[in-house]
């Protein structure tokens, strides 16, 4: 009964050409292709609609985050940005930028979140989630997600579209291209009084330099970092079985890349006695948390903020005490001096640290408006003792910019619309662009 009702469902032209040519269709192919071509196709079908579901699960979250950034502008806490941290499909934490109201500039969406995360879940490690954000996160906050290890992170608008509304992190990505020497990083921006051409009104705007110094205290900040009673990690990974060739790995990679801009030493030389006294405490806050065991790994970061020849905030890497990826020293300390200046302008301080700051904290710099930084190491230096996650940094996102790919994944234009209408409501809104 079963293969008279097949036959009688089968169209006739089909029905003619098998009992002509049995095993064949009518285009010629075998039967056997035939099936295979068609589970091609409900495979290839099957995939499409994983994928649009998956899109659209992410549009879901990013719409979180984007309303979350439109509650942030309308109770002026910051500019248009809002991120999300996800696992497993459950929101950990949905944040947006808080910096105008708590005088912070570390308070961007994706720090907040991160940090926010980092609390719920009691761990400094977010490989496990993904982060959502309404906009390409800034140097700064790119530096935290690597920090934070995330492993996917989607996206809204681009850094292009938020340079139209003021915030031109662009001029970072174009400019640091050294982690050694005297150089100076500087922000720049339009300022437009609305969204209604969606375009740069008026002339570029300068915002703030920083000018970093690196050498100072070189050989006693160099003995700090190679003294195995404090850093732990060099200890780990340097001494004992294979400890020599994996020292010279490090040594060979990392000597070849600074050989590409020889690092010159020294500072403006006013008052380099000043310079020394600061460095060293800053030495003795980082050699207090690795007695306290605050960092992972009794590491040697230590950071100073000084306005006017008094020290306003002091700080060392504080990541495993605080179960915050954000907390490194430079963070810390710019957190604190915001605290106690009232302000999340830091113009005019000038901040000591053991070693350069990571991207991160770079940008963290950059944007509190401190002036100047004077560090004791390189990057490459503090590589070469083990601490080579914060030059991958930079490398990362510079050579990312050449073509290349982020480590952490990234997927863009995720509600991009949506996204940018929160642009629009602060635009018209007259949103101050700190």
């Amino acid at each position: 009964m079963w293969s008279r009702l097949q036959g009688a469902l089968r169209p006739p032209a089909l029905v003619a050409a098998a009992a002509v040519l049995p095993g064949l269709l009518p285009d010629g192919s075998s039967s056997g292709s035939w099936h295979a071509r068609q589970k091609r196709q409900l495979v290839s079908c099957q995939t499409t609609k994983a994928e649009a579901t998956e899109r659209e699960i992410a549009e879901s979250f990013m719409r979180a985050a984007a309303m979350s950034a439109l509650a942030g502008i309308r109770l002026q806490h910051g500019g248009p940005f809002g991120a999300a941290v996800v696992r497993d499909g459950v929101i950990i934490s949905c944040a947006h930028n808080m910096v105008l109201h708590r005088g912070d500039p570390c308070c961007h969406a994706e720090m907040n979140a991160i940090q926010q995360a980092c609390q719920a879940l009691g761990s400094h490690d977010l490989s496990e989630c993904e982060l959502f954000t309404t906009c390409e996160p800034c140097p700064m906050c790119w530096g935290a997600v690597q920090w934070s290890r995330l492993g996917r992170a989607y996206i809204g608008v681009d850094r292009h579209t938020a340079a139209k509304y003021g915030f031109d992190d662009k001029v970072f990505y174009d400019e640091i291209d050294s982690k050694a020497g005297h150089y100076g990083i500087k922000r720049t921006g339009y300022i437009p009084n609305t969204s209604e051409a969606h375009n740069p009104q008026g002339e570029r705007v300068f915002k703030n330099m920083v000018d970093v110094y690196d050498g100072i205290l070189k050989e006693d900040v160099e003995q700090f970092f190679k003294d195995t009673t404090v850093n732990r990690t060099m200890r780990r990974r340097f001494t004992g079985k294979g400890g020599e060739q994996v020292q010279s790995a490090y040594k060979l990679v990392f000597d070849r890349e600074a050989q590409l801009r020889p690092p010159p030493s020294g500072a403006d030389d006013t008052n380099m006695e000043d310079h020394e006294k600061y460095m060293k405490l800053a030495m003795a806050v980082a050699a207090r948390g690795a007695k306290a065991g605050l960092a992972k790994e009794r590491e040697c970061f230590g950071a100073v903020i000084v306005k006017d020849g008094v020290v306003v905030a002091e700080a060392c890497n504080c990541v495993l005490s605080d179960r915050d990826a954000t907390a490194t020293a430079e963070v810390k300390a710019i957190r604190a001096a915001t605290q106690r200046l009232g302000t999340y302008n830091l113009e005019g301080c000038v901040m000591y640290t053991t070693a350069h700051p990571d991207l991160m904290s770079l940008g963290a710099v950059l944007w509190s408006r401190i002036s100047r930084i004077y560090c004791g190491v390189t990057q490459q230096f503090a590589a070469h003792c083990g601490f080579e996650e914060g030059y991958l940094h930079l490398k990362d996102l510079l050579e990312t910019e050449q073509g290349g790919a982020y480590v952490t994944q990234v997927i863009p234009g995720v509600a991009a619309k949506e996204c940018e209408y929160v642009f629009q409501e602060w635009s018209d809104r007259n949103g101050v662009v700190y």
